[in-house]
């Protein structure tokens, strides 16, 4: 391949076995509660600690209606006292409309009377953290967190909207072009992750939160309903992306082969400092221990399965058949470099190397 070519595309994981390590850390220093070499399942907490509340504001003088020189007078705490929620903390007079409330439990950080008003600071709330994905305890950072390592399989998702969840999967389409409707959601969904097809309906959205299920899985979603998907409460997972795109074949095909096994769900995204896709995770028992996943950033290279991730062809998967060493015109006009990829449903084609990425399996 021409140096002048070499392209480094970005890289989807969907991959039936490998390695799959994933580390789980608290937000402060804390206490971890498991060892090093002890199995752990997903909703067992792993470590634990002390969250120190925020401060609330009440703005006395301007509740009270009174100059700020004057709210001395009307307090009725002083730095340092414990209150609880609704606790009178200033009052001019004995009717209700003159009383200032404690807007949470904590106690009085600051009476700041330049200014009028107290700061309260709510009491500190434990946090505790799950092990996310079951597995084996291989390393524990004193304090702050572990590293928890099991086989199995793991896809990567374009988009994800919510937060972590784990459940048994339950694939209710029989074709990646299968639109994930309400009437495919039934009670036999209910705390299960449910994996449809193509896009999703909104009416399927509703459905599946009135029956409690525990995520879906889907190629793709109208972009109307990100303020929905947003306010469920169970991670939305989309392969593709925006739209309406139906799955790609080689992800349905292995979630379909998955399906009635336990996954946890991840929809958590971070582009910066330590980039994180959202991805599912399906544990599987082997006999021997497979490989680490090897690091991302690789060229892309005559053999490499590829998926389109914009333009007309978005969602399509195939694999790389050349690699051009000049630029082509488009129907647009442009010229632009690309590769040849032999499509599973399009046949042999063209593709700018900006609209691939590799499918790593």
């Amino acid at each position: 391949m021409s140096d002048l070519v070499a392209y480094y595309p970005p890289e989807t994981r969907a991959m039936p076995l490998t390695l799959i390590r994933r580390e789980r850390m608290l937000p402060v220093p804390g206490k971890v509660l498991v060892s090093s070499g002890e199995k752990v399942q997903p909703t067992q907490v792993v470590a634990q600690a002390e969250i120190s509340g925020e401060v609330r504001i009440v703005y006395v003088a301007r509740l009270l209606r009174v100059p700020v020189s004057r709210v001395a007078r009307f307090l009725k705490v002083r730095e340092g006292d414990d209150v609880t929620t609704n606790t009178v903390i200033a009052a001019r007079g004995v009717l209700p409309g003159g009383r200032v409330l404690s807007p949470t439990d904590g106690f009085v950080f600051r009476i700041d009377k330049a200014h009028g008003r107290i700061l309260i600071k709510v009491v500190t709330r434990p946090f505790q953290l799950t092990a996310y994905l079951g597995g084996s305890v291989v390393n524990v950072l004193s304090g702050r967190g572990v590293v928890i390592e099991t086989t199995g399989a793991v896809v990567q998702t374009t988009v994800g909207f919510g937060d972590e969840s784990f459940g048994v999967l339950q694939v209710v389409a029989h074709d990646p072009a299968d639109i994930l409707r309400a009437k495919s959601i039934d009670v036999t969904a209910h705390g299960a992750i449910v994996v449809g097809g193509a896009w999703i309906d909104e009416a399927a959205l509703q459905q599946a939160s009135q029956l409690q299920v525990r995520g879906i899985i889907a190629g793709s979603m109208d972009g109307r309903l990100i303020d929905l998907a947003r306010r469920m409460p169970f991670p939305v997972l989309l392969t593709e992306g925006l739209g309406r795109i139906p799955m790609s074949r080689p992800i349905f095909k292995l979630l379909s082969s998955q399906s009635g096994r336990e996954a946890s769900l991840s929809a958590l995204t971070q582009t910066r400092w330590g980039v994180m896709r959202p991805e599912i995770l399906i544990p599987l028992p082997v006999d021997s221990k497979p490989a680490l996943a090897t690091p991302l950033g690789t060229p892309l290279t005559v053999g490499a399965r590829v998926r389109v991730i914009r333009g007309s062809l978005q969602g399509a998967t195939g694999n790389v058949v050349g690699i051009l060493d000049r630029s082509v015109q488009t129907d647009s006009g442009a010229r632009v470099h690309g590769a040849e990829i032999e499509l599973e449903v399009l046949g042999k084609t063209f593709v700018p190397f900006a609209n691939l990425e590799i499918l790593r399996g």
